[in-house]
């Protein structure tokens, strides 16, 4: 018996080797069809991995856990190349990385940073062609960018492309001017949020896929930020451990049986 098995890289080449070592077979041997070819993207913005999907042979010892139902939520590593994630990294609030919550102790950001953010994506938005009402304000240790359009899907982008690309761009200029960092975090109608309950949700279903087929399962290539999500959340679950391998674009989470 066969089972469908997903190998991502850089390339098609990269993941048919890859495919070759995990389950030592050779090219010949190998039965697997292109069903991504990927994409470099363009200055690193739009990037995706090479994906195939390949008939392997199923384990003849594998069983099913007694109870695949029964995943408590969450058991991390970050790594690179698969190393753990240091105590004191594991203990932050990394999930703020995508939807920061507000610190009451923070200190004030200056106004004069808020107007100048508002200023400088007022006039992005107007560059590429956006009708947008923006709302820019000191939300408690960050400075929150609220646009509201009706071309918010354009605006956010695949799997939040063009939001992060434009979040970075105005980091990077409004902090060319500060002494001390002001982080800027850009949303469109609850995208972040929304976001980070997806990835968890997708965490917990590879969880409970890889405690069900007893083997590790691997999610798609995601930024160092989503990655945390899914080390965090599943980090209090017994019968899982995480993991990062990869390099660059292609690091990717694995969730393997505890």
């Amino acid at each position: 018996m066969t089972e469908k098995r997903e190998f991502y890289a850089a390339s098609v080449e990269e993941a048919v080797e890859r495919a070759t070592k995990e389950l030592g077979a050779t090219r010949d041997e190998l039965s697997y069809r292109v069903v991504d070819q990927g994409n470099s993207g363009f200055l690193g913005i739009g990037a995706r991995d090479a994906r195939i999907e390949v008939d392997a042979p199923m384990s003849s010892g594998t069983q099913e856990p007694a109870d695949p139902e029964a995943v408590p939520e969450p058991s991390p590593t970050d790594e690179s190349i698969v190393e753990q994630v240091a105590p004191e990294e594991e203990s932050r609030s990394e999930v703020a990385d995508i939807a920061p919550e507000p610190q009451e102790d923070a200190e004030n950001i200056p106004e004069e940073i808020v107007e100048e953010t508002k200023d400088r994506i007022t006039a992005l938005l107007d560059a590429m062609g956006f009708d947008a009402r923006v709302e820019v304000y000191d939300a408690g240790g960050f400075v929150a960018v609220d646009v509201a359009t009706e071309d918010t899907a354009l605006f956010i982008g695949q799997k939040g492309e063009t939001i992060d690309a434009l979040q970075y761009l105005v980091n990077a200029s409004i902090n060319r001017k500060t002494t001390s960092r002001v982080r800027v975090v850009l949303d469109a109608e609850g995208y972040r949020q929304r976001r980070v309950e997806a990835l968890q949700g997708m965490a917990h279903r590879t969880a409970r896929k890889a405690l069900r087929e007893d083997r590790p399962v691997e999610l798609p290539p995601m930024n160092p930020a989503e990655r945390r999500v899914v080390h965090l959340f599943l980090r209090d679950n017994p019968r899982v451990m995480t993991e990062s391998e990869g390099v660059g674009d292609s690091r990717r989470v694995r969730v393997s049986p505890a």
